[in-house]
């Protein structure tokens, strides 16, 4: 609350939300030279030109002579300020605190945009078959590992990426206790419309289930596991380059019936993209 006094007369203001949201003034004034003494706010929404709103009387106490006032307070536009101040008529006198003690109620804050999900675009569906005599580490203290080389077979196809994946390359796995497996594969891809190869690289999780872990070291797998991986392309193909920007997101599951991992790419757009 602010204070201001002139004359032996004092003046005190601050603000306050009404039941219907609007933004209020409240003032106190006295000792009243009449219970007729009017009041109005001096306003500059900010810093623009003064006017001037009228407040009506709430209360008058005869016994201190205190008289208050409300009056409702004008919208300030988003992102500015309002700067107001009370103005007391009393027995012909105006008792005015001046502008330097107005102050400024908070500018009205820009909702933040309700989150929106990513677009997300289909790049293409990857087939990628495996050589059945993948070798096991055995257990380590990080787990089991499992290399998987790829074979001939392997396919890409999709609205903007066609062609065979290279028989180069392979899968490194490691299965934690916990029947997670940790993918990393690397292979080429050979575009169905020529030009240099493209290099991908996927990182991601394999869940063979809880059981998982414990199944692996006695040489039995799941006919099937879902398979989630992060892919990332690297070429000098200028018809593809717009791969080397791209993060992609895969969804797909690895069928161990025919040691065959296939899954489709989408890259996603959110709101901070341009």
């Amino acid at each position: 609350m602010r204070e201001f006094t002139d004359r032996g007369v004092t003046l005190r203001w601050s603000e306050t939300i009404s039941a219907t949201g609007d933004k209020r003034a409240l003032i106190e004034a006295g000792p009243s030279v009449s219970p007729h003494d009017t009041m109005r706010l001096i306003c500059s929404p900010d810093g623009g030109p003064e006017r001037a709103i009228r407040g009506w009387p709430l209360s008058y106490d005869k016994k201190t002579g205190l008289q208050r006032f409300a009056a409702t307070l004008p919208s300030a536009a988003q992102d500015k300020t309002l700067c107001w101040r009370p103005v007391l008529t009393s027995g012909g006198h105006e008792y005015d605190p001046g502008p330097d003690t107005a102050p400024k109620t908070a500018p009205v804050q820009k909702p933040n945009p309700a989150p929106q999900p990513p677009v997300l675009d289909h790049i293409a569906k990857f087939v990628v078959p495996f050589a059945s005599d993948f070798h096991p580490s055995g257990e380590t203290p990080d787990g089991v590992w499992l290399h998987f080389a790829i074979k001939e077979g392997g396919t890409v196809e999709g609205p903007h990426l066609n062609g065979v994946i290279e028989p180069v390359g392979g899968d490194w796995m490691r299965v934690r206790p916990d029947g997670v497996g940790l993918l990393h594969a690397k292979a080429l891809i050979k575009p169905a419309d020529g030009g240099a190869p493209i290099l991908f690289e996927d990182t991601g999780m394999c869940e063979f289930g809880p059981d998982g872990y414990a199944a692996l070291l006695k040489g039995n797998l799941p006919a099937s596991a879902p398979v989630r991986v992060a892919s990332r392309y690297l070429t000098s193909n200028l018809h593809y380059s717009w791969m080397n920007r791209v993060q992609g997101f895969g969804i797909g599951e690895a069928s161990l019936s025919d040691i065959t991992l296939r899954f489709d790419v989408y890259s996603a757009k959110g709101t901070s993209d341009g």
